[in-house]
């Protein structure tokens, strides 16, 4: 007789019988409904509307006609209508009086006041004057500087000597000598 090696595996002796038993059959559980079942469509389609327009049946597959942007959104632009301004202004224009009148009176006025030139005359002696007739000698001389300002009236003194000045530094600038310019 041949040997047998001895195994670890049961055999068939050490397997119970099991009962025949009929399996139960599981009922399946009611799921949730999401969507139209299959071929609702042709269905939802031939459902009658109330619609005066268009008595042909609509083609489903045919989506929707709303135009649908594919960018920068291009509206039309609405031009707003003008409305015609008033020809007159909201604010009353500024009158600019014609003040040379004025200031040639008041300029007049101040070259032929004897007070002043009697100041002025003192002053020029050398005498010292009080407090109270120096300011005004000093008012009214800053009062007639500013009105022949205003009034374009330079003294023709003071042009000629510009003119002078300039003449000489014209001339100064010909000379081939620039030692003067050096620091």
């Amino acid at each position: 007789m041949s040997r047998k090696k001895k195994s670890r595996k049961p055999g068939w002796i050490n397997l119970p019988k099991a009962d025949k038993t009929t399996v139960e059959e599981r009922t399946p559980r009611a799921r949730k409904s999401t969507g139209n079942k299959a071929g609702t469509r042709q269905q939802v389609a031939n459902k009658p509307r109330v619609v005066v327009e268009n008595t042909q049946p609509k083609d489903p597959r045919i989506g929707s006609k709303k135009p649908i942007d594919l960018g920068i959104a291009t509206k039309p632009v609405k031009k707003e209508k003008k409305q015609p301004k008033d020809s007159r202004p909201l604010v009353a224009p500024i009158k600019v009086a014609d003040d040379t009148e004025l200031f040639e009176q008041e300029l007049l006025a101040i070259e032929n006041n004897t007070e002043l030139q009697l100041l002025a005359e003192r002053q020029e002696d050398g005498e010292v004057l009080s407090a109270e007739e120096q300011a005004m000698l000093t008012a009214s001389l800053e009062r007639y500087q500013e009105l022949i300002s205003k009034l374009g009236l330079e003294d023709e003194e003071e042009i000629v000597q510009e003119s002078d000045d300039e003449d000489e530094l014209w001339s100064h600038l010909d000379k081939d000598d620039f030692s003067d310019f050096k620091e």
